[in-house]
């Protein structure tokens, strides 16, 4: 293969055009760099075959030329100076060729084979050889430099003092090896190259053998220093156009192979490589990638990466680090109390923990200890996670690798007796009235899928990892305004693969599962809600307690009264990958706490339960590392836990948002939200992952808007965004009077966008950026009322379903026909469930349009047709 991209290279790309000429040394002993001294008047370029006689003395003053090389006489190389030869190089029978002297080297680059006859001495210099080397027995070839060969290598190589020696290798694994003495084959590998290469080497190898003709350069690959059971990543970047990626491996000697993606390796095709879960075995394995680019195509390879394995450690003696804060790279162990009296207030991460016997630990609220793998807390150390600390581990662990137990406590506040909070525990062995010992011992419950019900737990019971239960506040009268409430987990962390069955005759319509966080660190909820599609219907709900504490107002005879706060209640904070819905008014008052919203943030806090949808089929919700905040590229903190009475959420979403959320409130506190949000994958039908239906909790107001004849809390909708939509808000209330609906916050293209709220009662458009838009209403439910707009424009409901109507999606064996009846198609997207776009054809211009090969078997497609007129469809296919 090598021989063949030489052949290509050298006769196509570099002397095609060019008709050899012989030029033979024919001065006295002198200089090469002197036009007189050679046959043809000239001094050696690429288009000459150079031949020095026997006889004859020649030294390379300046760098040089030549097409061939044939030595009979001496030849020589001066320090610092470069030889480039695009064919084959001969020193023949009594024929002497050297190079450098000292400490200085020089430089020889052949681009075809390499036969020596007579005597070569490569002093300490870098030689690439695109073809063979071949050195039969009766020759002399001093090895003492870098030697770097394509091709095969068979010859006797005699090595005489100096420093360097050994310093030879055949880059390409299938070559021929062949070498006398045999203490020397024992270390040329095919496959092998220098452990020390400098950069200037590798661009020298990449020039010769790996087609260092391409028009593009490959930046270096940075080496990696990893923990066993660790993901790594390395990384290529390229100035090729267009170009295609393949990784492949060197095994420290047994040559570069092709690597396939599979359970250890993903993106051998682009310019990412990822390894997951590393071992002590791929200690100094290398790793590089083969570009490809242009027409006709041209390959390149660049430096490699060498992946370590880190055996290191550093040792926390009560007052010192042995070896430097853990940061990763290493071992960490425990010998005495932490931190010290003045915290140093900083992460420690590294590829295992061990506390000792004679340790007493304490990760400080707000920090996090990251190890890679196992945990271990001998019998009378101590490991204590304060509330908002974390444990994340993030190896890709099927088994929990953890010994020894840790305290983790967890915070929650405000509450009262008569208060459910929703927890789970992130130990193994955790008894479940040990989260409350206070609470009455009937006052313990976790949800039975089957009956869809709640069902008594026993409180001296274990917790069940992944589990979600609900336990009542302590029976007394608390101060006020209430205090905190900390519950402390004690027992094994909870660590790799955990899974909760969901039997088969749990399955209906209404199927819902209390599920908790099983680690003690946060949870991803965009990870676990992806990892999980094929159970989960795809939103999750939090429950918030909202009643105030203190006398609200005038409360008469049992009657709600008409306070600031009289028509506050409990409900759901919402999630899913449209983002979150709160359950909180900003400004309001609760046990003493002015609220600044709560939006659930995507975060879910170590001890944390929460509901979610179950699909119609049964299966098993699974919880992995992967999914844990503060893995791989997974950012944010512990501390959003839904008991918590204030706190503005750092909501981050990892798709194009274009998003608003809606209130609907009154004067004395009745509060509901809604989030209606362009989203990438989303469609204006249901989508489980992009719709939360409302799961709601309220007991005065509800606020909504519709889909299907579905009352949505959450709504995703197709993008592009266009400016005619029309969204269908509906809202349900127990209680009369005014009211208002206003714009709670804005993200994307909305921060400029005009928004409108329709009112179909008086006919009126009013623009909620200049405020809210107050009305009065009776009790009952109104589906019909209001209708959420981005433009005075109105279009008929007719005209849309027209439109809809006008849109026919057809399919045979794996071709997509998609045809319009009235517009032109100008652009079709089309997208898997999980919203990832497969397709996306743009400036279509025609009625109709066809899709061949979309791999659309056995799977449900979403495809999003925008019209000339702006006018976008989504329709959902088989």
């Amino acid at each position: 293969m090598i021989k063949k991209l030489l052949t290509t290279l050298f006769f196509v790309l570099i002397h095609s055009l060019v008709s050899a000429q012989t030029n033979t040394y024919t001065g006295a002993n002198g200089s090469w760099n002197i036009a007189a001294n050679w046959s043809l008047g000239l001094v050696p370029t690429a288009s000459h075959d150079v031949v020095i006689p026997s006889g004859k003395m020649v030294n390379i003053f300046l760098d040089s030329l030549a097409k061939t090389v044939s030595v009979s006489g001496t030849l020589s190389v001066s320090d610092g100076k470069r030889l480039t030869v695009s064919g084959n190089f001969i020193v023949n029978s009594g024929g002497i060729f050297s190079m450098g002297s000292g400490n200085d080297s020089s430089t020889l680059l052949v681009y075809g084979n390499y036969t020596n006859n007579g005597s070569t001495n490569f002093y300490k210099s870098d030689v690439i050889i695109a073809g063979d080397l071949l050195s039969p027995a009766s020759s002399e070839l001093q090895n003492q430099g870098n030697v770097i060969v394509g091709g095969n290598i068979i010859g006797e190589f005699t090595l005489t003092g100096g420093q360097g020696t050994n310093q030879i290798y055949a880059v390409n694994p299938t070559a021929t090896v062949t070498i006398i003495p045999t203490t020397v084959d024992a270390n040329v590998l095919p496959g092998a190259f220098p452990s020390g290469e400098t950069a200037t080497l590798i661009a020298l190898v990449n020039l010769v053998i790996y087609g260092g003709s391409c028009p593009f350069t490959v930046n270096d690959i940075a080496n990696v220093t990893a923990c066993s059971g660790s993901n790594v990543v390395f990384s290529v970047s390229t100035t090729a156009a267009t170009p295609t990626y393949l990784w492949q491996v060197n095994t420290s000697g047994s040559g570069w192979v092709d690597l396939v993606n599979g359970p250890a390796y993903s993106g051998v095709n682009s310019s990412n490589l990822t390894i997951t879960g590393v071992t002590t075995g791929m200690d100094n394995y290398r790793y590089r990638a083969k570009i490809t680019s242009g027409s006709p195509s041209c390959s390149k390879n660049g430096n490699y990466g060498v992946l370590t394995i880190s055996t290191s450690s550093t040792t926390w003696n009560g007052s010192a680090w042995s070896n430097g804060i853990p940061t990763g790279g290493s071992s960490i162990i425990f010998t005495g109390f932490y931190p010290p009296a003045v915290d140093p207030n900083v992460n420690l991460s590294g590829c295992s923990c061990r506390v000792s016997n004679t340790a007493k630990v304490t990760i400080k609220s707000g920090r996090t200890l990251t190890v890679v793998n196992e945990v271990t807390v001998e019998a009378t150390g101590e490991l204590t996670f304060e509330n908002n600390a974390s444990l994340v581990q993030t190896a890709n662990s099927k088994t929990n690798t953890n010994s020894g137990k840790i305290t983790y406590q967890r915070q929650t506040s405000p509450y009262n007796p008569f208060d459910y909070i929703y927890w789970s525990s992130p130990v193994v062995g955790q008894i479940l009235k040990d989260v409350s010992p206070l609470t009455p011992l009937d006052k313990f419950y976790s949800f039975d899928v089957a009956t869809y019900d709640w069902k008594q737990e026993n409180p001296n019971s274990l917790m069940t990892n992944g589990v979600g239960y609900i336990i009542r506040g302590a029976a007394y009268v608390l101060p006020k305004p209430p205090g905190l409430h900390e519950a402390s987990f004690f027992g094994i962390p909870n660590n790799g693969l955990i899974t909760v069955p969901i039997p088969s005759t749990a399955v209906n319509s209404e199927s819902s599962a209390l599920l908790g966080n099983p680690y003690p660190s946060a949870l991803d909820a965009n990870e676990f809600l992806r990892g999980n599609t094929s159970i989960l219907e795809g939103t999750l709900y939090f429950w918030t307690h909202n009643t105030a504490i203190q006398n609200v107002g005038n409360i008469t005879n049992g009657s709600q009264g008409s306070g600031a706060l009289a028509y506050t209640s409990d409900d759901y904070a919402t999630y899913n990958l449209t983002g979150g819905v709160t359950v909180v008014s900003t400004g309001n008052i609760v046990a003493g706490i002015a609220q600044t919203g709560n939006k659930p943030s995507g975060k879910i806090a170590s001890g944390q339960s929460f509901f979610a949808g179950i699909n119609s089929v049964a299966g098993t919700v699974k919880f992995e590392n992967s999914m844990r905040v503060g893995v791989g590229n997974l950012t944010g903190n512990n501390t959003q836990f839904f008991r918590t009475a204030s706190g503005k959420s750092d909501v981050t979403t990892a798709y194009e948002n274009h998003r608003v959320w809606l209130n609907l409130t009154n004067t004395q506190g009745a509060f509901k939200q809604l989030l209606v949000g362009y989203i990438t994958g989303a469609t204006n039908a249901y989508e489980p992952f992009f719709d939360g239906v409302s799961f709601n909790g309220n007991e005065f107001i509800d606020f909504y808007s519709i889909t299907d004849d579905d009352a949505l809390t959450i709504q995703g909708r197709a993008l592009p965004f266009e400016e005619n939509d029309v969204v269908a808000l509906g809202y349900s209330s127990t209680i009369e009077g005014n009211f208002t609906i206003s714009i709670d916050e804005v993200d994307g293209l909305f921060t400029s966008q005009n928004i409108y709220l329709e009112d179909k009662l008086n006919s009126g458009i009013y623009d909620l950026k200049k405020s809210g838009y107050n009305f009065q209403t009776s009790k009952g439910t109104f589906n019909d009322r209001f209708v959420l707009r981005f433009t005075q424009k109105t279009l008929g409901v007719d005209s849309v379903s027209r439109l809809e109507n006008s849109i026919i999606i057809t399919k045979y064996k794996n071709e997509l026909k998609i045809k319009s009846e009235t517009e032109t198609i100008e652009r079709i997207i089309v997208f898997d469930i999980l919203g990832r776009k497969i397709f996306d054809k743009q400036s279509i211009n025609s009625t109709e349009f066809r899709i061949v090969n979309n791999n659309s078997t056995q799977q449900i497609l979403i495809v999003k047709v925008v019209l000339e007129n702006g006018n976008v469809i989504s329709k959902k296919i088989m």
